[in-house]
């Protein structure tokens, strides 16, 4: 009967969860079918005439809505890819956005490569906006940072590869500490999961959050510093994502197993050319990582079926947002390692003896101890018999 209210919060857990999962997943395929222009029956070249005179006029917002509406109608042909390199032409040499050109320009990349407008009119158009991202990125000491570690693993192929792993292994190493707390807390929770197992069979209701509460001040157990160190490292991970972004033209020469021009010519979009393309193998095989490190570090067992729903749908849920997103392969391949890192750290952690369960002693305590040992010690003066 007393275990009855943690069932109950198990399950509305995991309802809010997958009830959230649902609404991020309705979020962004609204948000994606809301942001494609409206498509007509128009023939293409009509399209194309539509968009220079709209670029003449200097109407660069219908323009882009124009070319949107072609690289959509088209998907797949030499009329799509036209599309993407009318809007990057927009950006680059109208609006002068460089970003936004060459966002277009990589996607174009992407998904056509093989096509005759890439090939002769796209290609070059590419490698002027890169170079010129390149060398504004230059700036950035992340930039050079990274450059560094290519430059000093030889510069080639490989080189790359070899600086996404030091860059891994660095970042971990930085965190050690932080996670050896983490792993600490953890540990803490396995020794008190026994102790918190007896007071649900006892008590319920509002005097079991008492007790709960009460055993976690006497151990020294705070059940939520888990949450609050594995939420600690998320500034490293936007900063390395930033860092990877700024150098994204230079993974363009990396490649790594799979990831070549050949593969990725002829599975366009899913297989990336190089390390600076999106790669759906590589993000399913971080999403495997993600999963078994997940599995693999749980340690409670009266929420190791919530610590497992968590895992799942939360793998599920950066799998989605990598392939919304695009994220480049470099990143994903720095994702991954960083898990097999943590996992290893984890292994070795876990290999120490288990310490034993030991009240700690709290400011209160201390108090109290310091004012018994004066009690103790004060001995009152004896009256002395005066002798008449």
């Amino acid at each position: 009967m007393a275990q009855q209210p943690d069932i109950d919060q198990r399950k509305l857990f995991t309802q809010t969860l997958i009830i959230s999962m649902i609404i991020w997943l309705m979020v962004l395929m609204g948000w994606s079918y809301l942001s494609k222009p409206p498509v007509s029956d128009k023939p293409p070249e009509q399209i194309i005439q539509e968009i220079e005179k709209l670029r003449a006029d200097k109407d660069y917002v219908e323009a882009s809505r124009r070319a949107q509406e072609l690289a959509t109608r088209f998907r797949g042909t030499e009329m799509g890819a036209m599309g993407l390199l009318l809007e990057a032409r927009i950006f680059y040499e109208d609006k002068k956005e460089v970003h936004e050109a060459f966002n277009r320009l990589r996607q174009m990349e992407e998904f056509y490569a093989h096509t005759r407008v890439f090939q002769d009119q796209g290609r070059l158009l590419y490698q002027k906006v890169s170079e010129e991202i390149d060398a504004h990125n230059r700036q950035f000491i992340s930039y050079r940072f990274i450059d560094f570690l290519v430059g000093l693993f030889g510069r080639q192929d490989y080189s790359y590869v070899l600086a996404i792993v030091a860059i891994a292994l660095l970042v971990r190493l930085i965190l050690y500490p932080l996670t050896n707390k983490q792993l600490a807390s953890m540990r803490k929770m396995v020794l008190v999961a026994p102790k918190l197992q007896e007071l649900q069979q006892k008590y319920s209701g509002q005097e079991l959050v008492q007790r709960q509460m009460a055993l976690y001040k006497k151990y020294g157990v705070n059940p939520m510093a888990g949450c609050l160190y594995a939420l600690l490292p998320i500034p490293f991970l936007i900063y390395m994502y930033n860092m990877f972004l700024l150098y994204q033209v230079q993974f363009q020469k990396g490649h790594f197993l799979w990831m070549n021009p050949d593969l990725g010519a002829r599975f366009p979009g899913i297989v990336a050319s190089h390390l600076g393309q999106f790669d759906a193998p590589l993000t399913l095989l971080y999403a495997v990582s993600m999963y078994l490190t997940s599995r693999l570090t749980i340690t409670d067992p009266s929420q190791a079926q919530m610590q497992k729903t968590m895992a799942l749908f939360t793998t599920l849920m950066l799998v989605v947002f990598s392939w919304q997103f695009r994220f480049p392969a470099a990143f994903i391949l720095y994702w991954m390692l960083t898990n097999v890192f943590y996992t290893l750290q984890y292994k070795l952690y876990m290999r120490r003896p288990m310490p034993d369960l030991e009240p700690v002693e709290t400011p209160e305590d201390k108090t109290n101890g310091q004012i018994a040992q004066r009690k103790v010690r004060y001995q009152p003066p004896q009256k002395r018999n005066k002798k008449r």
